[in-house]
């Protein structure tokens, strides 16, 4: 891995959260070759090296067609996400999605059950790997446990992996399943 990549990858990271956390960006136009300064000054507040290394990294981003500056009729410019963007986001989101337990259990197992197609086994195989790392309970291959509330995170996992929620995942809740005694030990429960 060469040596910036992790610095160049946490920056192009940090703009694309930032950016979509603020929304739309609309700052005055100007035919400034500092243009992208003064839009790192305006939304970001970095040092002025930092500045520097970000009003690059906008430039790029752009390139990768990942952001457009869009010019409207009032003379300002304002800085979307295209859609390409906005994946790279939620793919982000994903690396650092957790789900949050409550402090009591309600005494419910959760259950998803999942048969995606062939065609989309790579799909499937992240969407795996993403279960695994959440937490839940392999009960069988494309069966698997959790204690606690967790579909909300589950449709986001499949939306990312463009899975179908409706066709191919079965979500419910239960208060008997095989293996209990297993499980519970696996949550500490």
């Amino acid at each position: 891995m060469p040596r910036g990549f992790l610095k160049t990858e946490n920056l192009t990271r940090d703009t694309l959260l930032r950016i979509a956390s603020l929304g739309l960006m609309t700052i005055v136009a100007s035919t400034s070759p500092y243009f992208l300064h003064t839009i790192v000054r305006a939304y970001f507040k970095d040092s002025p090296a930092k500045a520097r290394m970000r009003a690059r990294k906008l430039r790029e981003l752009e390139r990768r067609k990942l952001i457009e500056f869009k010019e409207l009729d009032n003379g300002t410019v304002r800085i979307l996400l295209s859609h390409k963007g906005e994946n790279l986001i939620r793919q982000y989101n994903i690396d650092s999605m957790r789900v949050k337990k409550p402090d009591t259990w309600d005494k419910f197992w959760r259950v998803l059950i999942y048969d995606i197609p062939v065609t989309k086994k790579k799909a499937a195989e992240a969407f795996r790997e993403k279960l695994k790392r959440l937490g839940l309970f392999p009960l069988q291959r494309s069966v698997w446990i959790y204690p606690y509330e967790c579909i909300a995170e589950i449709e986001f996992i499949a939306s990312v992996f463009e899975i179908d929620l409706n066709k191919h995942i079965l979500y419910f809740r239960t208060r008997e399943i095989a293996k209990e005694r297993e499980i519970r030990r696996f949550f500490n429960l």
